[in-house]
């Protein structure tokens, strides 16, 4: 089968990460509603490439907007491109003070930089004071994707920013390839200073297991339960229990017309 990647999904990727994901569905609900209550936190979420991280945070992106709360993002991007900062002026890029919300303080822009500050530490009081005030004005969620490509000051800003965020409607969400984070790591050992720290939470993606599978094909298609039975089986054994690749062979036999729609009925044929 073509494995190959794609933008777009013929498969819904709410419905594929809702069936094996309802667990971190919850938690993550929990935490954005005690951030809209006014007790701010810090989510940490590791994972495969592929296995979800991404779709898990999009979705809690627009539960969060559809409740009021401005959602920013960064991200980090090969150890090579990734600037001092860079997911935070990244973030920070992204932002348009509106009425209401405050102005984005100079220091925080790409285009000046932070190399005006005399320290490290100025520069952190000022992003701590920004962010409060910004959740002062509207619930904030920050997004911070890929931290196993972070620079380490980056790092150093996540965890003293961390350490504020209870007093403040703020949750911030960062994700991380679980695997790519060895011991040798920045990240391995900032991951339990937060949790103990800033009493974040971590979840660990893991693989669909087959009923997943199974609840993921009976969901996205109308098929006999024959049909359907065999077609769990082949994502089982050839996907390996990932989200993505799973998605990539549904997208593949529907385009070879292995799996074919007619009006509201699927079929499975050669």
């Amino acid at each position: 089968m073509n494995e190959r990647s794609h933008e777009a999904d013929s498969v819904d990727p709410d419905s594929a990460l809702v069936v094996g994901r309802q667990r971190e569905l919850e938690m993550l609900q929990r935490r954005l509603s005690a951030m809209l209550a006014g007790r701010g936190g810090v989510v940490l979420i590791g994972g495969e490439a592929g296995i979800g991280k991404t779709t898990l945070v999009d979705l809690l992106r627009r539960q969060a907007q559809k409740r009021g709360a401005l959602v920013l993002t960064g991200h980090c991007y090969d150890l090579t491109a990734t600037p001092p900062y860079g997911p935070w002026l990244e973030l920070t890029d992204r932002y348009a003070a509106g009425p209401g919300l405050p102005e984005l303080p100079p220091v925080l822009r790409r285009s000046t930089g932070v190399g005006e500050l005399s320290n490290q530490l100025e520069l952190f009081e000022v992003a701590r004071s920004f962010f409060a005030d910004l959740s002062a004005a509207r619930p904030l969620v920050l997004v911070l994707e890929d931290l196993h490509w972070s620079d380490p000051a980056s790092l150093d800003l996540l965890r003293y920013l961390a350490r504020q965020l209870q007093q403040h409607p703020i949750l911030l969400v960062a994700t991380y390839r679980a695997d790519e984070v060895t011991a040798e790591h920045p990240l391995y050992p900032l991951l339990p200073l937060i949790v103990r720290e800033a009493d974040a939470e971590r979840l660990d993606l893991r693989h669909f297991g087959d009923a997943d599978v199974r609840s993921l094909v009976d969901e996205r298609y109308r098929l006999p339960a024959r049909d359907a039975a065999a077609l769990a089986a082949y994502l089982v054994a050839h996907a390996d229990g990932n989200p993505l690749y799973i998605r990539e062979m549904l997208r593949t036999l529907e385009d070879d017309g292995v799996l074919r729609r007619e009006q509201d009925i699927w079929t499975v044929g050669v």
